[in-house]
């Protein structure tokens, strides 16, 4: 007690003292026995499991890649998004010539657009980005085919005060080998690619034949970044789960036998010559199966296997599973048919995934126009001449499926107008993509009196045959000059009209 109150009154001299206030710190520490502690730190680039994340982009690639190829979740949900937003399509165009040109061009025997775009598609969203590289055909100036390039493998550049962006192969040791190697042929690879290979320098790419798909998470970033990075936190979580779980069942992968001699509460214990000797008798029996002991009920024999020795680990995946499903912008009921579902009334969650469909499909819709069809119309003169001004001449592409949930609604309005007159036939076939009206028109004409004829002769129904019908019309003559009235059929019964008010056209 003396040594505590010296201890206080020590601490008030050095108080009143001309001493630094770390210093006092430090000797009050020593004499009140004044435990320091250091000021916390904290930012999300210094914690445990950010030390662990991939730092370069190939490694950052290269993770994207092993968890596609292991997790189930993760290879699924991707899959499903890089499909559904794309269907079967056709080109349509005024000329029909240019349409037939370009139909060549996008499915032959070398390469298929819409295969392509499935391919790229998913590299869009397992890497974050989609680099093609075509091989343009300078003879017949289209282009013969289209290859995705590794990202990895690929650099992207563009100098602070330029807009055009560059594009270089990086070499990798094997096309390296390939060209140091005498027995590889390289007279048809490039000179500019033979130096550039001798000279340990990228490969520049030509700007014209490469173009890069990108989903950016920075209105500044030139490279994309891949849907799967914003998990990986989660998905190093869910590997240290799975690998303490491990661990356990590997210590209890084969079950451990507890051989128990004796009974304590009537004071019969075993010497240790007993134990060794039961000891040898057991490992005899094991070495010579099939074998049967006979001992007094003081032996007592368990097994003991995983059983309550296994983490209870299902809350935890739950976690993550969670995770994932919200990082990749799915539910459960998308994927397995099971939890909440997307009701009938088109909830806020369903309208949001189709209108992230709908963006990736004009993104991709936005290439193709300007990355495979401007050049080809471009190098053959497509254009439409208006006086001083000249248009360029690009298919226009329809889609066979709609992500559109209200185009069933917008039918049914437009067959309801139909009926009534107010819209073409055209126009209504116009919403339906596999509908092509100059060939229904055709197949119409020539089913006319057929056993397929479902109007006996006419194939027009009376009250859609323009031909039999009087000329009306609805615009008013001279000035404010009502409609011409219907004349009515021989059917309906001839009601009196109220006088038409006397008109005198020219004043």
């Amino acid at each position: 007690m003396n040594e505590n109150k010296e201890g206080i009154k020590k601490v008030g001299e050095l108080w009143n003292s001309d001493l630094n206030k770390r210093v006092i710190t430090k000797q009050a520490s020593a004499a009140g026995s004044v435990t320091l502690t250091s000021a916390q730190f904290y930012t999300p680039e210094l914690t445990p499991e950010t030390w662990l994340l991939p730092k370069s982009r190939q490694e950052v690639l290269r993770w994207a890649r092993i968890y596609f190829n292991l997790e189930p979740y993760i290879q699924s949900i991707i899959m499903f998004h890089s499909r559904y937003p794309f269907s079967k399509f056709k080109l349509i165009g005024e000329d029909k010539g240019i349409v037939e040109f370009f139909n060549e061009v996008v499915d032959n025997e070398r390469w298929n657009l819409y295969e392509f775009i499935l391919q790229a598609s998913l590299s869009y969203h397992l890497y974050g980005e989609a680099i093609p590289m075509g091989e343009w055909d300078e003879k017949d100036k289209k282009w013969k085919k289209f290859i995705l390039l590794e990202p990895e493998l690929v650099e992207v550049k563009q100098g602070l005060f330029d807009d055009e962006t560059k594009f270089e192969l990086i070499l990798t040791d094997e096309i390296k080998k390939q060209i140091n190697d005498p027995n590889v042929d390289t007279s048809k690879i490039p000179e500019a690619v033979v130096e550039a290979i001798k000279s340990n320098k990228n490969i520049r790419l030509d700007n014209k034949n490469v173009s890069i798909i990108a989903r950016l998470t920075s209105p500044s970033a030139l490279r994309g970044t891949p849907i799967i990075q914003c998990l990986f936190k989660v998905l190093i979580y869910q590997d240290y789960i799975r690998l303490a779980q491990m661990r356990i069942a590997e210590r209890h992968q084969l079950p451990f036998e507890l051989w128990t001699l004796g009974n304590i509460d009537k004071n019969i214990l075993p010497s240790d010559e007993d134990l060794e000797n039961f000891k040898n008798m057991i490992n005899s029996a094991i070495q010579n199966p099939p074998f049967s002991m006979v001992y007094p009920p003081i032996v007592d024999y368990k097994v003991l296997g995983v059983k309550d020795k296994l983490l209870n680990i299902y809350e935890d995946l739950g976690y993550v599973e969670n995770q994932i499903l919200v990082g990749l912008g799915v539910n459960k009921n998308l994927i397995l048919g099971e939890g909440p579902s997307f009701s009938n009334t088109k909830t806020i969650s369903l309208n949001k995934l189709m209108m992230e469909y709908q963006i990736i499909r004009d993104t991709f819709e936005r290439w193709i126009y300007n990355h495979v069809f401007r050049r080809i119309s471009e190098e053959n003169d497509f254009f439409i001449h208006k006086g001083k001004f000249k248009k360029l001449i690009l298919p226009k592409i329809e889609w066979e499926k709609s992500l559109r949930l209200d185009e069933d609604d917008e039918r049914k309005v437009y067959q309801e107008l139909h009926s009534k007159g107010f819209v073409s036939t055209k126009t209504l076939f116009s919403k339906f993509s596999n509908l092509d009206y100059d060939m229904e028109r055709r197949q119409l004409e020539e089913e006319k009196g057929t056993i397929y004829d479902k109007t006996d002769g006419k194939r027009i129904p009376e009250k859609f045959d323009q031909s039999k019908e009087e000329v009306r019309s609805d615009k008013t003559v001279g000035l404010e000059t009502p409609p011409l009235p219907t004349p009515p059929t021989m059917t309906e019964e001839v009601k009196p009209e109220l006088p038409l008010p006397e008109i005198k056209i020219g004043e």
